[in-house]
């Protein structure tokens, strides 16, 4: 597959956060400090999972990031690892690959057929501040109900209390992305509850189960933690995301966006309404497209437009694919667009 690297200037905060865990989120040499470990001994890389007895790729794939059949893009991230069905106690798997060398920068242009055409134009690690939960994920997430310090605001090294409503087995070494709540999510077109958007705050790794408040300290904190926030089972915050070529066609619309802005554009992350219960998966991606002028008084009505041919403008990589929902971010588009925008996924595309 040609692999392309993304050069881009990621707006606000995002750009923040990326400086913030950039040392942390990749893997790094293994003399470093202070990281922050999966499970197992002490590896000093975050994103490294040790294994443990019983343990296979598609194991791996499956609890840390919901879809088993990403192990073939784990393995290519581990070529110490020369068969993917022998992994012993203790070996490391990296899940997420070392930063990537960008190309040379060369002076000059080069003209193309065409400056709107679309092609698989990303395969990057991703570090992101945002997500969506639906409102069962909510309800089954746990709180950081307490803590032990004698302070209001939390931050790193501190010590909480998480509980659990509904029942779920946890043990010490556990680690959970610690997240809070910054709106509900309606449906653009529909007008229905669709869940809530979140902000991620930082990874609390559990201590202690021999209680019903959980113990945990705070591994890495983003800002400031506070009594009431939740978490959720842990998920690198970078992944190594190629585009897979779809396999069937699926239309939605885009349901969300994280920034307060009225029009979307490049590396703006967005939620769609579609998601493995369509047959989305990581990788695949959907197409904004139209047809018309790009001047709106030389545009016919859209009845009238029958004779112009569809143009795609817009695309969306999907970075995680939810069962109703995925999260995508805007990778190409030389024409804003709005919440509430169709979008297709097209076979084959």
């Amino acid at each position: 597959m040609l692999r392309r690297t993304l050069s881009m200037t990621v707006p606000g905060a995002l750009a923040t956060l990326l400086l913030a865990v950039a040392a942390v989120a990749l893997p790094a040499p293994a003399s470093a400090q202070g990281a922050i470990q999966v499970s197992g001994g002490s590896t000093g890389e975050m994103n490294v999972y040790i294994a443990e007895e019983g343990d296979t790729l598609w194991d791996i794939a499956d609890r840390f990031f919901s879809e088993p059949d990403y192990w073939p893009t784990l393995w290519s991230f581990n070529p110490q690892i020369t068969n993917p069905n022998w992994i012993f106690p203790g070996d490391q798997v990296f899940l997420v690959p070392p930063q990537p060398k960008g190309p040379e920068q060369q002076q000059g242009f080069q003209v193309t057929e065409s400056r709107y055409s679309a092609a698989p134009r990303v395969e990057l690690a991703l570090g992101r501040r945002v997500g969506f939960v639906t409102e069962d994920e909510f309800k089954g997430s746990g709180v950081m109900q307490n803590s032990r310090e004698e302070k209001v605001m939390l931050s790193e090294t501190d010590e909480a209390y998480i509980r659990f409503e509904t029942q779920r087995r946890i043990k010490p070494g556990d680690l959970f992305l610690i997240y809070r709540t910054i709106g509900k999510a309606k449906h653009p077109v529909t007008g229905k509850k669709m869940g809530y958007q979140v902000r991620y705050l930082g990874v609390a790794k559990v201590t202690s189960t021999d209680s019903k408040l959980n113990k945990s300290v705070l591994l890495t904190t983003f800002e400031e933690i506070e009594r009431g926030d939740r978490v959720a089972p842990f998920a690198p915050l970078q992944r190594q995301v190629p585009p897979v070529k779809n396999a069937s066609a699926v239309a939605g619309n885009v349901v969300l966006t994280f920034d307060d802005v009225p029009y979307l554009g490049e590396f703006h992350y967005v939620v769609v309404d579609r998601g493995t219960s369509d047959g989305v998966q990581a990788g695949n991606r959907f197409v904004v497209r139209e047809k018309g002028d790009g001047v709106p008084r030389f545009n016919p009505s859209e009845k009238k437009r029958k004779d112009f041919p569809e143009e795609i403008y817009g695309e969306i990589l999907v970075i995680e694919a939810g069962e109703k929902t995925s999260l995508g971010i805007v990778s190409y588009t030389n024409r804003e667009f709005e919440v509430g925008a169709p979008v297709d996924m097209l076979a084959g595309y």
